[in-house]
């Protein structure tokens, strides 16, 4: 029977994986899921996705970041924001996943495994009504 490991292990491992073999990626990532089923551990995948996602930006200097927008980026900004997490983080790639959020009025948020940055609209409103309250 296999042991159960640590979520920060299984991690480690798979980014190790990840980085090694990487024409095998689908094969890791099926064999995560399938780990992570036989353990009873689905509802920790957000956390270990996070979790790979930390280790390839130590292991490797990739940091994967979430951009929420409400337009799709354009080739500009996509760039302006790479070299900015690429200099504030000292990461040697920047990978974006992108994704539209209508809600967010205008503007992006870009989330990496351990931070976020706020550039929307909605962010500078909420920012507004709280002076004006006060």
């Amino acid at each position: 029977m296999n042991r159960k490991v640590s979520r920060r292990t299984l991690a480690r491992v798979v980014a190790e994986k990840l980085l090694a073999e990487p024409t095998r990626a689908k094969h890791w990532l099926q064999a995560t899921a399938a780990y992570l089923l036989e353990h009873k551990m689905v509802d920790d995948a957000d956390l270990l996705i996070n979790d790979i996602a930390r280790e390839l930006f130590a292991q490797d200097g990739r940091l994967m970041v979430h951009v929420a927008s409400a337009r799709p980026l354009s080739e500009s900004i996509r760039a302006e924001l790479k070299t900015f997490l690429r200099e504030t983080t000292n990461a040697k790639h920047v990978e974006l996943a992108e994704s539209l959020d209508k809600d967010l009025l205008g503007g992006l948020v870009a989330r990496t495994p351990d931070a976020e940055l706020d550039l929307s609209v909605r962010r500078r409103l909420r920012q507004l009504a709280s002076i004006t309250a006060a």
